[in-house]
This record gives structure tokens, sequence and C-alpha cells, in this order.
């Protein structure tokens, strides 16, 4: 699956939207599901303007199953709204008193479980950056009940990895699974991968190949000895996978000839007569400026990449490439370095603006301290007045709206 960072990649996946198909298959792992989340965390569109776009060429109500899809992606960003930084710690207790481990280990990270849905998993986040939500949800329940890591650990390390890694929806998605932001963990079977995947996935005679009750007390720590098998089955399975090699994440571009960025010196010269600017981060690759502008003053679109903001959640080199190669397309200049810099080189009495997204805690904080103007794209329906704890709560409020 490939994901060019331009508007006729973009164009073409909102074109090739099926409601209806989606609805029919959306759980297999070939089902017509729409490829938009790296376009949708990454800013190019917000999801009002995907429903709106959606919805100039099919019908699409919030009976439909896809709308509700989206109406997760809202929700799991309502949640970070209000829960702050809370959703990188568990909401709820852990399912399993038994302690979780700290580290992932090599075999999952290597894709050599002799499990082949997990293996598959491990190899397709690598190589495409992308998941379906069904395999990332398999690969997070083995993660945290069938192998006992702690979820943040697992949540982190897919992050990294993922085009489209929005940290509340991927972070709160490991919690929905681990029990700690749900009534209880989700589990899986030998039986439900061959239901939803091809056959070079499925692991009949695999520790996956029981029941979901032998599976649920696991997930308990109730069931050491299929606990034990989970561990010792890449060891003992024949042939033994080879595994594969983890891409290295950086918390800034990798450095390379096609990359240009500029300095806070390059920025005051760029910008000494302008009186608009627009900071254009990471989550908020829109072309088309939210900011009034004419002709005669149009608003000047600064890149802006802070490597503190991403110094805890590093990217791979392949997302890096996705949001420069953007982000250098529709801004006139990119600059690289510590935001709170930019104070002194960017114009006095100049206007600045930045799109809401979802951007980073840190980055988000260095542009408000620069006292940047928040633009607010379409977004897919009125935020609800007080916290919905739960997305049935959410899903309430926001359907009556």
């Amino acid at each position: 699956m490939q994901f060019p960072p331009d508007d006729a990649a973009l164009e073409a996946r909102l074109l090739s939207v099926d409601p209806k198909g989606y609805e029919a298959t959306r759980n297999h792992l070939s089902g017509s599901v729409t490829h938009l989340s790296p376009y949708l965390t990454h800013g190019f569109l917000s999801l009002g303007e995907v429903l709106q776009a959606i919805r100039t060429r099919t019908a699409l109500t919030k009976s439909d199953k896809l709308f509700a899809e989206f109406a997760w992606r809202a929700f799991f960003q309502h949640v970070r709204r209000h829960r702050g930084k809370a959703i990188f710690e568990s909401l709820r207790p852990p399912v399993c008193e038994q302690p979780y481990a700290e580290v992932l280990p090599s075999d999952v990270r290597e894709g050599r479980t002799g499990i082949a849905a997990i293996d598959q998993s491990v190899s397709q986040l690598y190589r495409d950056g992308y998941l379906h939500n069904h395999a990332r949800m398999w690969l997070a329940s083995y993660v945290v009940h069938y192998r006992r890591v702690a979820w943040r650990v697992g949540a982190d390390w897919m992050y990294g990895h993922l085009l489209d890694g929005d940290l509340a929806s991927n972070h709160l998605s490991w919690q929905w699974v681990a029990g700690t932001f749900s009534s209880k963990p989700y589990i899986f079977n030998a039986g439900n991968v061959e239901k939803y995947a091809p056959a070079s996935w499925h692991c009949r005679h695999s520790p996956l190949d029981t029941t979901y009750e032998a599976l649920e007390l696991l997930a308990h720590g109730q069931n050491e000895g299929l606990s034990r098998s989970f561990e010792n089955y890449a060891m003992h399975s024949r042939p033994t996978p080879a595994g594969v090699v983890e891409p290295t994440l950086y918390a800034a571009p990798p450095r390379t000839s096609a990359n240009a960025f500029a300095d806070a010196n390059a920025v005051r010269q760029a910008t000494a007569q302008r009186s608009e600017v627009e900071l254009v981060h990471s989550w908020g690759l829109r072309r088309k400026s939210l900011v009034p502008s004419t002709a005669k003053n149009p608003v000047f679109r600064l890149g802006v990449i802070d490597p503190k903001g991403h110094a805890r959640f590093p990217w791979s080199a392949a997302r890096w490439s996705f949001v420069l190669a953007r982000m250098s397309e529709i801004c006139d200049l990119v600059y690289l370095g510590c935001i709170e810099d930019l104070l002194n080189a960017l114009p006095a009495g100049a206007d600045l603006y930045s799109t809401l997204g979802a951007v980073d805690d840190d980055t988000q904080a260095a542009l408000s301290n620069l006292n940047v103007r928040w633009l607010q794209p379409a977004p897919l329906v009125e935020e609800p007045p007080r916290y919905c704890q739960s997305f049935s709560r959410y899903f309430k409020e926001v359907g009556a709206r």
C-alpha cells in the first residue's frame, strides 16, 4: 500500500470511498476501507471536510458504519483534549494483577514469533507504515494479553512506525484493547484470523489455535501454561522464522541532500515585510490556507519542525519523507529548529496563525507561546458541552445534534 503525499492521491482515495462496501467488508484485511488515515492525521483535510467531500457523490449518514468510524477518531481527540497527557497512563486498572513487561520481546520486534498473523503484521508495519485496523488489534492483543507486555510499550513502538500515527487514536486504541479504556480486554484466536485474513496469515496449530475461554483466562493472568506456550513458540516452531530488521526512528528529519531547511536568519530575511505568517506544523498540511489572504497581501506559509516536539515520539524515515515532501510543496520556507528561536526572527507586529490538528503537546505549547491565532477546520460534529468517558456516550451526544 502506497500513500503519495499529494492531492491527486487524496482525491483518488475520496473518489473510491464506498460506505456500503465498507459496512459489508470493513473487518476483512482486503475489505473496502478508505485508506484516508495518513491524510487525516497530517491535516490534508479535516474530518468535516472529508465528510463533505464524500457527500458530494454518495449518501453518508450518522447511521452508517463509516460515519461511526470517523466518529471514533473524533472521540479519541475529544478524550485527549479533556485528559491531556493522562492518555499515556492507564485510564482504568489493568485486567491482570501480575506485572507486565516493560520491554518488547525481540521476537515480536523482529517479526519472528512463528505466529503468521503477528509476523505478517510486523513485516507490513515496517514495509508500509500502515496496518488494517483488525491487524492492529490482533498485534496489540498479542503483545498485551498473550505476551503480557505493558500496553504503553507496544503503543509507543507501533506509533513510531506508523505513517498515520496519531497519539490519541493510537494510544487510546491500545488502551481499549488492553482493557484500560474499555469494559473488557480484546482477545482473538486462530479462527478469527482465518475468518478475516488471507491464508498466509492463518495460524492453526499455534498457541492461538485455542478457545476464547482459554485466552480470556490468559488475559487475566490465570493460564500460565498457555502463557509459556506463547513465549516458547518461536523458539520451538519449525522452521524458525528469520525475522525482519526494524527501521531506525528519528527525532528529526534524516539529513539528506534532498532536505533544505531554513534557519532563524533565513526566516528573518524572508518574512521581514510580511504582515501575516502562517506556521504550518506536521499535522496541518492542508493545501489551502485558512488564513484570509489577498493577492496584494498573501499570507507567508512557514513550515516548522521542532525536534523537541518529536524527541519523545520519533518517526520512521518514510514518515519524515511523507511530511517533508508535502510541507515543502505547500510552504514558502521550511524551518528546522526550536520554535522559541522564531520569537525574534518573525516580524514584530505580524499576525501569526496556525491550524489546529493532532499536533503533539510540545509543538502546540511552543506555538502557543508565540501567541498564534489557532484556526479550526471543519469538524466532523459539534463538540459535546461536557466530557464523555465512553464512545457510546459521545456518539449519543453528537447524534442528537
